[in-house]
């Protein structure tokens, strides 16, 4: 039987509820429910409740609470001893534990009046001041410890700067009151704090009481006047005047106001007012007492002041100037930059934008949000952009809402840097050339186009195709390198590329395009007719019809040009005509029994002509004289070996100039010899 774990001493602060365990301990005991008791407490506090007992999970031992059933003062005692009894079926124990209470700052105590609902002190208007209004009731029961005064509110809060409260909580006004003027009702929060900051608050409560005295008369109680800021110091604002009957009369201002003085009842300004330096002076009230020595008899007068804002500024704007360059690619509604802009007249708050482009610029930008934005497709490709030096030019202008109102200039220059979008497109597709041309002859200049400026910078190449061609890579003739031969082949198809340069930033970024050329040979007739064979024979019977062809000429051209035939020896002229390539008699022939009018063998020369080359064929007719009136039939003999005999006819064309050269030359010629002979026939 016993105590188990019963510390000698505890610490338990002043501040423990009731109802909170400060010590907890096991006893020992044979009996099934052992008695604890609270013997004694020294010093006699009825603090503590009965010793709670309660059986453990071990046989024979109990656990034991010793709870609060008040609140520990540390002002009244520091050490309680507390005395413990063990009363069991075996017998009886006792023992003692300390409990050491720790201070704890103890909250200040305000009279209970002052804290709610508030004293209420009554004031004549008349008092002379400083005077004392009432004086805070309080008390710490901390040892050593002292109180603080302080007022945390005066209502109305233009009230705020006549209270103060001193070190032993008197509540002092330091400004008079007036019942007619000033607040009739005033109530001031006071909050008394010990060195800790525990704290307690109450409310004072101020009526002002009316004590008659007949005011002044003034002329005007109550003015509202309007002035413009920076009009100077001095400037007169208004005029406070009493009844004129009355003598003796002061002004002065009830408060201070360091914009303004007053002298002899006509109010000034002090210095210079400017709205822009201290907003605080749009709007001021005055209060002005009239007071007669006199008559002992005063009024206050109030004066509402507003200074007026004059436009003195131009909006300001960040940034100054846009210089930017941007691809001519941007996208459309693209943001350039933000503009901000503000204007420090106070009155000019609100500043509108205006973009001014001109007719390059035109519909280029747009204002938005105070962001310039891509308001179009810009543009680098035009020779117009080239003059300008790539760079579109416009003004933002920004205008604040004074009268008159006032603006600023943003110039925004945009430089544009190419890009190049475009592939060359070619005009033209076709040529023609005479076969006949030499060598090293321009057959024509093949032209594309980029619509990328510079427009002009292209450079061409053959791909594909015979090599029967050359290209200038920067002007883009097209030279014949060989001999054409219209017999030989008719056209041509060159592969030509066109591929543009330096349009844009990226050197490396070229476009390009290919297409086919075709190159018509034309042709020229610079080949004979050729007659195979060029010799003929036929005998007929000289009964045969003159309608009849005697024999056709087997001729052609490599030209495909049309061939004519004449015959050329005279005595066949006579006799025989050419359709076309066919020989015909012009007439019957005539034979007689007794002799032979006609000849029987017939030798005929035939030129074939292209118009331009001829080439001759030989035809031997033989004519079988006949009677008979049976049809006759044309009989071929074997031909004679031909001999073959070909007449090129050569001439010149000569070119007109070269005509008209040698006929000038031919006149001077004939002029120098007349005039030659005239001198020597003078002599």
């Amino acid at each position: 039987m016993g105590f188990i774990g019963l510390p000698a001493s505890v610490s338990v602060s002043e501040s423990t509820r009731p109802r909170s365990v400060v010590v907890e301990f096991h006893v020992q005991s044979s009996s099934l429910l052992p008695t604890v008791n609270i013997l004694s407490v020294n010093p006699e506090l009825a603090v503590f409740e009965t010793p709670i007992v309660n059986p453990t999970n071990v046989s024979g031992i109990f656990n034991v609470q010793i709870v609060l059933s008040g609140s520990l003062d540390y002002e009244k005692a520091s050490m309680v001893s507390v005395r413990l009894g063990l009363v069991t079926s075996s017998g009886r124990a006792e023992q003692t534990f300390h409990i050491r209470v720790v201070d704890e700052n103890n909250t200040p105590q305000c009279e209970p009046l002052f804290q709610l609902p508030g004293v209420e002190v009554h004031v004549p208007e008349n008092l002379p001041v400083p005077v004392t209004l009432y004086t805070v009731l309080a008390s710490d029961a901390d040892r050593n410890d002292t109180l603080s005064f302080s007022i945390s509110q005066v209502l109305p809060k233009s009230s705020k700067g006549q209270f103060h409260v001193s070190g032993g909580g008197s509540i002092i006004s330091s400004q008079p009151f007036d019942y007619h003027t000033g607040p009739r009702e005033l109530m001031l929060s006071v909050v008394v704090r010990d060195k800790q900051g525990a704290n307690c608050t109450g409310t004072v409560r101020i009526k002002v009481l009316k004590v008659y005295n007949p005011p002044l008369d003034l002329l005007l109680v109550s003015q509202n006047v309007s002035i413009f800021e920076n009009q100077g110091p001095e400037d007169i604002v208004a005029i406070v005047r009493a009844n004129l009957t009355i003598p003796d009369v002061l002004y002065t201002f009830v408060k201070d106001y360091p914009h303004f003085k007053i002298e002899d009842g006509i109010i000034r300004t002090a210095y210079n007012l400017d709205l822009e330096a201290e907003l605080a002076l749009a709007h001021s009230v005055l209060l002005v007492r009239a007071y007669s020595v006199a008559v002992e008899r005063s009024a206050t007068a109030t004066v509402t002041v507003n200074v007026l804002d004059v436009n003195e500024f131009p909006p300001f704007c960040s940034p100054s100037v846009f210089v930017l360059e941007v691809s001519e690619t941007i996208e459309v509604g693209s943001s350039l930059g933000s503009l901000t802009c503000v204007d420090i007249d106070v009155s000019n708050q609100s500043v509108s934008l205006t973009l001014v482009d001109n007719r390059l610029s035109l519909l280029k930008f747009r204002v938005k949000d105070g962001q310039l934005q891509v308001n179009n497709t810009l543009n680098y490709d035009s020779a117009e952009m080239a003059t300008n030096n790539f760079q579109y030019e416009a003004t933002i202008l920004a205008t604040d809402a004074g009268t008159p109102p006032l603006t600023s200039q943003v110039r925004v220059l945009v430089s544009v840097t190419p890009v190049n979008e475009h592939d060359p497109v070619f005009q033209t597709l076709f040529f023609s050339v005479p076969e006949g041309t030499r060598p090293g002859t321009a057959v024509g200049t093949v032209v594309a186009r980029d619509t990328d400026w510079p427009f002009g910078n292209i450079r061409y190449s053959i791909t594909t195709g015979d090599a029967m061609f050359t290209i200038d890579p920067e002007g883009g003739e097209l030279y014949l390198g060989g001999e054409l031969d219209f017999e030989e082949q008719q056209v041509y198809v060159v592969g030509v590329q066109a591929e543009d340069y330096e349009q844009d930033m990226d050197r490396t970024n070229r476009k390009r395009r290919t297409v086919d050329i075709t190159v018509q040979v034309e042709n020229v007739n610079d080949n004979a007719p050729v007659c195979d064979p060029i010799s003929y024979e036929s005998t007929i019977f000289s009964t045969l019809s003159n309608k009849l062809p005697i024999l056709s000429l087997s001729c052609a051209d490599a030209d495909s040009d049309r061939l004519t035939a004449t015959i050329t020896n005279g005595a066949a002229v006579d006799r025989f005509l050419m359709t076309g390539l066919s020989l015909v008699s012009k007439n019957v022939f005539s034979y007689v029994v007794d002799g032979v009018y006609d000849r029987t063998m017939f030798e005929v020369t035939i030129s074939v002509s292209d118009g331009r080359h001829h080439t001759e064929a030989v035809a031997y007719i033989y004519v079988v004289p006949w009677t008979t009136t049976v049809p006759t039939t044309t009989t071929t003999t074997t031909a004679k070996p031909p001999h073959v005999v070909t007449v090129m006819s050569d001439y010149w064309d000569p070119e007109p100039w070269f005509v008209a050269v040698v006929t000038v030359t031919g006149i001077l010629l004939l002029l120098v010899t007349s005039l030659l002979i005239r001198a020597i026939l003078s002599r």
